[in-house]
């Protein structure tokens, strides 16, 4: 069996929670789950049957979980689960933009952190 990976993860004052496992060879999916206080935030589910060529093989299955796992920590340093913005900011204010014009919005947004 293979052993997961938890990592306390600090954003803006607060600690995330990352979590990723393999749920083995009968049910061939990697799951990340990001907590906070106790509560799931979110889950990444992804079955690696396709991507492992050779089968079951350890080696390759830890590789995909530290891959995905460093991916949600890296979501979670980004802001994924800011409830001041996030990624693509509060997805309910977005009014009638098309997507274009949420995706220059957050582009822009970022361009402008850039500048320090």
């Amino acid at each position: 069996m293979i052993t997961g990976f938890n990592t306390d993860v600090p954003y803006k004052g607060q600690t995330f929670h990352v979590q990723t496992e393999d749920k083995g060879k009968d049910n061939p999916m990697v799951e990340s789950l990001t907590y906070k206080g106790g509560e799931i935030l979110g889950a990444r589910r992804t079955a690696y049957s396709k991507f492992l060529p050779n089968g079951y093989e350890e080696k390759a299955v830890i590789k995909f979980m530290e891959d995905q796992h460093r991916r949600v920590i890296d979501e979670v340093k980004r802001g994924r689960f800011d409830k001041d913005g996030g990624l693509l900011g509060d997805a309910t204010n977005v009014g009638d933009q098309s997507l274009d014009q949420v995706i220059l919005n957050y582009l822009g947004d970022n361009k402008k952190g850039d500048k320090k």
